[in-house]
């Protein structure tokens, strides 16, 4: 019997400690958005480095994963891969994020010389995408569909 009453105080505790957890992982914001560098590594490649500001009130956790899809008049653009990013628990923090992208087929360099004369981002939308995991397992989808570039970067 008294095994019985420890193990469901035990059982309670964590269901309580887990739903704490929850709630501060959903206050989760990203702060601040800056491109830092853009390299060509190739004709149809690219490194890219971005700053992105985390508030993070909740225990540490790691973003996986991290990927884009650029799109231009609905036709796929460029696509971006990250590494893995461990963000620090209970704390505002700017994290420095290198990514590789790639353009897209039938975009080309001629194509890139002339955007830059006009380069307007509400001509671009954006799916993002990532896993924040907490442990092994344990996490959630992060995904924005079709997001207007400008509003994204407004929304940092």
């Amino acid at each position: 019997m008294r095994k019985a009453f420890l193990h469901g105080t035990l059982a309670v505790l964590v269901c309580l400690l887990c739903t704490g957890c929850v709630s501060k992982y959903k206050k989760v914001r990203p702060t601040s958005f800056e491109v830092e560098s853009v390299i060509p590594t190739g004709l149809k490649t690219f490194d890219i480095v971005v700053k992105v500001g985390i508030r993070n009130p909740a225990p540490p956790f790691t973003l996986m994963n991290p990927k884009a899809t650029i799109r231009r008049d609905g036709n796929d653009f460029a696509f971006v891969d990250g590494e893995n990013v461990a963000v620090d628990g209970k704390c505002e923090k700017v994290y420095r994020i290198p990514l590789k992208g790639r353009l897209a087929d039938g975009v080309g360099v001629i194509q890139l010389l002339t955007l830059a004369q006009s380069f307007n981002p509400d001509d671009f939308r954006v799916d993002i995408s990532a896993r924040a995991n907490v442990a092994g397992n344990l996490g959630k989808d992060i995904v924005y569909k079709d997001v207007p570039l400008s509003k994204f970067m407004n929304k940092l």
